[in-house]
C-alpha cells in the first residue's frame, strides 16, 4: 500500500512539473515575442492576431483552427487592453511566481504522501 501511495505521489508530482514547465515556457515565449514592454494598448489586438504559431504547436494544431484561436484572442486582448502597463510590469517577475506556487504546491504533496505513509504505519495488522 506504501508503494502504491508514494506512485501516485510521483506520478501527480510529475504532472505539476510538466504543468509548470509548460507555463513558464510560456511566459518566456510571450517574453520573447513581446519584448520586455508590451505594444500601446491600441496595438495589442493587432500584435495578438499576428503572432506565429511555434513550430512545435503547428505539427498539433491545425492553422485554421489556432487562426480563430488568435483572432478571438486578439478581441480578447483588446477588450482588457487597460491592464496593459501591469502586464508589462508582471511579465518579469511572472515565472518565479509560477515556480513558488510550484515549491508550495510540492511540498503539500509531500505532506500528503507522508501523512499517508504514517498512517499506514499506525495501523494494525491483523492477527
Amino acid at each position: 500500500m506504501r508503494m502504491i501511495i508514494w506512485s501516485l505521489f510521483a506520478l501527480v508530482m510529475l504532472l505539476w512539473t510538466g504543468t509548470a514547465l509548460v507555463a513558464v515556457h510560456f511566459v518566456d515565449w510571450t517574453v520573447q515575442t513581446f519584448g520586455n514592454t508590451l505594444p500601446t494598448a491600441q496595438e495589442l489586438g493587432a500584435v495578438a492576431e499576428a503572432i506565429p504559431l511555434p513550430a512545435w504547436l503547428a505539427v498539433w494544431v491545425d492553422p485554421a483552427w489556432a487562426q480563430i484561436f488568435q483572432a478571438g484572442f486578439g478581441n480578447f486582448i483588446e477588450v482588457v487592453s487597460q491592464s496593459a502597463p501591469f502586464l508589462a510590469s508582471a511579465i518579469n517577475w511572472l515565472s518565479p511566481l509560477i515556480w513558488v506556487i510550484w515549491g508550495l504546491g510540492a511540498l503539500v504533496l509531500l505532506i500528503v504522501a507522508s501523512l499517508g505513509h504514517w498512517l499506514l504505519g499506525t495501523l494494525k495488522k491483523p492477527a
